[in-house]
């Protein structure tokens, strides 16, 4: 589906995955199907997604965090351009304050307004 390290626009991981072209974590028939990282809100992207209040992308993040399986990662290199990092599984989230905060320091965020924070792992395919 997508070739690792290749860059691809928003409207080619949405023709390939659908969902919404400007969530970070799109979604469809309920389901999280990718993840496009800008690194200024992600700076630990692809191994860690940092999740905002705003009700959308919470319930987004609930989501991804509880529904298993695997989703392509990318992350965003300019304007137009999105880097494939290659398909993540989810291996911890936390909700925890305490736990969130402390992302938010080399983040474009602030530390009250990540509400989530995700750990993925890399699947290696043989």
């Amino acid at each position: 589906m997508f070739e690792m390290g290749k860059v691809y626009t928003r409207e080619e991981i949405h023709a390939a995955v659908g969902g919404n072209k400007h969530s970070y974590l799109p979604r469809k028939k309920g389901k999280v199907v990718a993840a496009c990282l800008r690194p200024d809100l992600n700076p630990d992207a692809p191994n860690v997604i940092l999740c905002n209040a705003c009700p959308p992308e919470r319930a987004a993040g609930e989501q991804l965090a509880g529904q298993g399986g695997t989703i392509p990662v990318f992350v965003k290199e300019s304007t137009s351009s999105w880097k494939y990092q290659g398909l993540f599984r989810v291996v911890g989230t936390d909700t925890h304050p305490d736990v969130c905060a402390p992302f938010a320091a080399n983040s474009a965020w602030t530390r009250g307004q990540i509400k989530r924070v995700i750990r993925l792992e890399k699947q290696i395919k043989f």
